[in-house]
């Protein structure tokens, strides 16, 4: 995992709850999960008129599934029991 300079406590603790998890190879490829953000939100886009409350939900995805690949990138990725919420924690921590 690459060192972070701005946000390596919260990705440390992430780590160490179980939230986040260590990977390696092509499990830190974030180009799928890249690609399947930009499907969602050209989805989200089509949407917007006709249901916006759906296209807002597939908006939601589209940015977790882009902060998802950010993590990948660096060799982590959320658990099932950190889920939505330490992706956005260990995003933040880093560049907010």
């Amino acid at each position: 995992m690459p060192q972070w300079a701005q946000g390596a406590d919260t990705i440390r603790k992430l780590l160490d709850l179980g939230d986040l998890q260590k990977i390696q190879g092509a499990d830190a490829n974030g180009q799928p999960l890249l690609d399947k953000a930009e499907r969602t939100l050209i989805s989200a886009v089509v949407l917007c008129e006709k249901d916006p409350g759906s296209s807002y939900t597939l908006a939601y995805d589209a940015a977790r599934f882009a902060c998802t690949a950010l993590l990948a990138q660096q060799g982590l990725r959320p658990t099932s029991k950190g889920g939505h919420y330490a992706v956005e924690q260990a995003v933040r921590a880093q560049f907010q």
